[in-house]
Order: C-alpha cells, then structure tokens, then sequence
C-alpha cells in the first residue's frame, strides 16, 4: 500500500525549494508509488538541511542527534556527511536518495571515511556500544552536571563561546534567549569544570533573566543528554542490565524515531540488544535516546538482570 512521507526541509533557500517542490509533484503517486510532501518544520520522516545557510552546520548537527535520516544539502564538494546532496540538484539523485532512505536501504548509500573510522575505533569486544569515557571527577557534561544536581541554586553557565544560559534548579527552569537549536550539539559534548556554574543571587538572577524565554528545564536535560555522546553509551548503562522507562519524554513524541524507542521501552524492562533488535534502529540512535532519558531522569536500570524487579 503507497505511504506519504514526510521531508522536512530546513533553512533551505526559495529557489532550492522550488526545484524540490516541482521534483516531487512530478514524481508523486506515480504507478501506485509512495508520494513525498515537504514540510519547513521539523520532525518529518527524512530531513534536508542546508548546510550553507546561517547555522546551517549547527542544525544538521542537531537533526543527526535525533535522527538516522538526514541530508545535507550543500555546494561544498569537498563536505563529507552521511548523506550528502550537492547544489544544484538534480532530479536524478534527489529522488534516488529519498527512495532508498524511505526503503531502508542505508547500506546502498555510501558512508564517510570519518563514519568508518568512528566504527573502527571502537573499543574491541564492544564495537557496537562503546561507552563514553569516564569522566574526570567533577568535570562532566552539562546533561551529567544536571543529572548528578551539581548546582543547587540559580547559576549561569560561562563558557567560551556558549550563549547566555541560565538555570534554576530549584523552580525547574532554565532561560535562554533563543532557539534550541541555536546551541550546537559539540557544546554538549563538552565536559566543564563544577566552576562553569557561576551562583547569582536571587536579586542578580531577577535582573538577568528579563526579556529571556523560560523553558522547562526537563527540555534542557533532554536535549542536552541527546548529544552528551555521540555514538557512544553513558558508563552506567554498560552491561548486564535491563532499562525501562518511568514516563515517556514528551520531547520524544517529536521524533518517530525515538517514539518507537520510547514506545518500547515503556512496555516493560528490556536489554540493550532486545531494544536494537524489536526496534531495528541503528546503534547510534538507540543510544542517544538512552544517554538522553537516563540523564534526563526517565530511565529505570536494573541491574541484576533477569533476576531482580523493578
């Protein structure tokens, strides 16, 4: 039975639109085939973002972290990513990619000497989960700091090159004034010192917050815990151990790809290679979503597995 998809096509300029749009009108529906409807938001089954654009590198950094399906579209020739389509498109290979992303058929595409060389460093014995490297004492990841309550009252967090970012642990808030996807997923990769808190006083923290956005701090985390690690397993979830989650992460239900994961999950405890194989993600993504609910408070982990309760 033909599907519509869905492609989300981000920061992407008027005349790459328009060729996209007439691409797809033409080949929509044809012979009872799947037909393809673009959207500017994002969330769609396969995204395109254009690199070129003004944080365009950011964004795509960003969709890679909650999706296998993303495209980079660019003029650069020497740029290398996963999925690649350079300007100007053309029909041929615009189509031909988004058939076989839709399909499943990733192995047909080719991967980037760097996506080679992330797999074979890995550590032997545990090539498909590596764990992320243990940490420095009190030298974390902004997702760890926050998981692990290192800040008790309202800080901002000073680091060079980060925005203006606020946070109050006691009120379960956090301010910023801009998109979420403004802040580039290496920053959360970054471990900081306990120090990168900066305490405000109650009066300070008043003055600095104004014409900033409040947002739940539970997105923070979330996101935040998402691109901790790239392609590598937060230490405490290495091993004989099974997961479940308490509550499903509203910030997942944007994403089919870890709805599926989450859906899963809030059925009962599973192992690590149980929730590879029912969901059939790519290691990466079941992953990150892991890292993202243990760090963001969600995720039960048993540890005598097969033995003990939850």
């Amino acid at each position: 039975m033909a599907r519509e998809w869905i492609l989300s096509a981000l920061n992407v300029g008027p005349k790459d639109m328009m060729v996209m749009r007439s691409l797809l009108n033409l080949a929509n529906g044809r012979d009872g085939s799947d037909s393809w409807q673009i959207s500017v938001d994002t969330g769609g089954d396969v995204s395109i973002v254009d690199i070129d654009s003004e944080g365009g590198e950011s964004l795509l950094e960003e969709q890679n972290q909650i999706s296998p399906l993303v495209i980079a579209l660019t003029s650069r020739k020497e740029f290398r990513g996963r999925f690649v389509l350079h300007k100007p498109l053309r029909s041929r290979e615009f189509l031909k990619m988004l058939n076989k992303l839709a399909s499943g058929d990733y192995d047909a595409l080719p991967e980037t000497e760097s996506d080679s060389e992330t797999i074979a460093a890995a550590p032997s014995g545990n090539s498909v989960w590596p764990p992320m490297p243990s940490p420095q004492a009190g030298h974390y990841t902004l997702a760890e700091h926050l998981r692990r309550q290192t800040w008790k009252k309202p800080v901002v967090i000073t680091r060079p090159g980060w925005p203006l970012i606020l946070i109050d642990p006691g009120s379960g808030a956090w301010f910023f004034d801009g998109s979420i996807s403004d802040l580039a997923p290496p920053m959360f990769a970054e471990p900081m010192p306990d120090s990168a808190g900066v305490p405000v006083s109650n009066a300070e923290f008043v003055d600095r917050v104004q014409g900033h956005r409040q947002r739940p701090l539970s997105e923070l985390k979330w996101f935040a815990g998402l691109a901790q690690a790239r392609g590598q397993l937060h230490p405490d979830l290495i091993g004989e151990v099974q997961f479940m989650l308490t509550q499903v992460p509203s910030e997942a239900m944007k994403n089919e790809q870890l709805q599926q994961l989450a859906q899963i999950l809030i059925r009962g405890p599973i192992t690590l290679e149980e929730l590879h194989q029912e969901s059939g993600q790519p290691p990466g993504n079941v992953m990150a979503f892991l890292n993202a609910s243990f760090t963001s408070g969600k995720l039960l982990v048993n540890r005598v597995a097969r033995v003990a309760s939850f």
